[in-house]
């Protein structure tokens, strides 16, 4: 799982150390455009994804018709093809507005061009997350896995032919190309892979009955959706405040912000696993499972923090290098490493423990976390320093951050470890699948037969 997760954080990682070396604009130009696209597509996209944590793991332990796991998936397909529509639209002419808002024609040329064509990929890259979830559901942990290695290599070989090769080197724009190929190619081969393993089994028909009854799924997706945005926009603010002070604070602000998202990935893989746990054992009224997944689960994610920030902190002065040699990206490079290797620990929790919370549809109480934590806190204290009288630029956006960061991410712990009901959680997690199941389902397990059959709350309390 962590292999997986760190190869798909690795195709940014691709093409910010392929355009990295034509030129400081082309490296500022493709940052902001990945900032745009994280903030106005994979933010709200993966967002709706995650949805499906809340369903298909409990759904497939909790009822004997199994093809539960493939209606709720399509149920994520479909909502993350309507989110689509009109983010390719505003993409079309984005140029006009970036420089409105202070950015240099240049950037602002490469940025609307890297964008355009990177929405090709945009679809693929979403529906892999949500088949990913599919068969991870029923216990495929490998399959994502095996898909990334076999695609990763295509990915680094397209991402340096197509900027640099003599014959097909298209400069910038070879860099979203590739990105586009590698995409389709994930979304192709996890295609084959559920058609030729026994997961198929677990899709259902192809009929619209997912329809029926989306607005349950809504209900968890727009809070997902903002769960996933609360935090992460703060980070993109973060890279576009940094813009503000020129071309080398942009370009230092996406190393790092790049590097974070590396770093990020193992502790998100853990939580993704535990997800999954806790998901079976909830839908086989498992509490006690349940809980001590999410304990295990938070204890490796700081064993691998601080090891990580260690070792941000002592090659802090050389980190710079694998992006860019130019000395002044570099050198700032060095100057925000401490501040992100202080935060990192906290940073990784968070994707771990918002895994757990989405495992719990408790995606609306992360959201409340997070805008006391981010937004009342963090940002504007960053703001003040970095844009307000103590002029500290883009260390004071990074101080800021860093303090909102660990307020969100203690604030979620001390909920899962101390706060969480497991007991209560098997009733609510059953119920929230009896409400989102088609009409026609039938075959559930007895527990949720139960719940329909308005069953009394001590008769769950005594599960374990």
């Amino acid at each position: 799982m962590s292999l997986m997760f760190l190869c798909l954080s690795s195709f940014n990682f691709a093409s910010l150390l392929t355009v990295g070396r034509l030129g400081v604009n082309e490296l500022a130009g493709v940052s902001l455009g990945i900032m745009l696209a994280n903030f106005l597509v994979l933010m709200p996209g993966f967002g709706v994804a995650t949805t499906l944590d809340s369903f298909c793991y409990a759904a497939f332990t909790a009822s004997e018709d199994k093809t539960q796991v493939g209606f709720h998936t399509r149920r994520g397909l479909i909502t993350i093809t309507i989110l689509l529509i009109p983010t390719m639209a505003f993409f079309m002419y984005i140029d006009p507005l970036l420089i409105m808002m202070g950015q240099t024609p240049e950037v602002a040329r490469i940025c609307g061009q890297f964008l355009r064509i990177w929405m090709l990929g945009s679809w693929p890259q979403l529906a892999f997350d949500c088949l990913r979830r599919f068969i991870l559901a029923q216990g495929a942990m490998q399959a994502g896995t095996w898909i990334m290695v076999m695609v990763m290599p295509i990915h680094m070989y397209n991402s340096y032919a197509l900027v640099w090769s003599p014959t097909i080197g298209m400069g910038v724009i070879g860099a979203p190309i590739a990105s586009a190929i590698t995409y389709w190619l994930m979304f192709f081969s996890m295609v084959v892979y559920i058609s030729c393993s026994k997961t198929r089994h677990a899709w259902g028909s192809f009929s619209l009955d997912c329809i029926h009854g989306i607005t349950e799924f809504y209900r968890y997706a727009i809070p997902s959706a903002l769960m996933m945005a609360s935090s992460w926009a703060a980070y993109e603010i973060v890279t576009f405040c940094a813009s503000l002070f020129g071309p080398v604070a942009l370009s230092a602000q996406a190393c790092i912000f790049n590097l974070m998202c590396l770093t990020y990935q193992i502790p998100s893989a853990i939580g993704s696993l535990a997800a999954t746990r806790i998901g079976h054992s909830l839908g086989n009224g498992k509490h006690r499972r349940a809980r001590y997944s999410s304990i295990i689960a938070i204890v490796l994610g700081y064993g691998f923090g601080i090891c990580c920030s260690t070792a941000l902190f002592v090659f802090r002065r050389s980190i710079g290098y694998i992006y860019t040699n130019d000395q002044d990206v570099v050198d700032m490079c060095s100057t925000l490493m401490p501040y992100f290797a202080a935060v990192q620990t906290y940073d990784g929790l968070n994707g771990l423990v918002d895994s757990l919370m989405r495992s719990l549809g408790k995606q609306d109480l992360s959201v409340y976390l997070s805008i006391p934590a981010f937004y009342i806190i963090g940002l504007p204290l960053g703001y003040f320093l970095g844009a307000g009288p103590p002029n500290m630029e883009t260390v004071g956006l990074w101080i800021g951050l860093a303090l909102g960061v660990t307020l969100y991410s203690l604030s979620q712990q001390i909920y899962v470890l101390f706060v969480v009901d497991w007991r209560q959680e098997v009733k609510i997690c059953l119920e929230r699948l009896a409400k989102a199941a088609p009409k026609k389902n039938t075959k559930t397990h007895p527990i949720s037969s139960a719940l329909q059959s308005s069953a009394s709350l001590d008769s769950y309390g005594t599960i374990c």
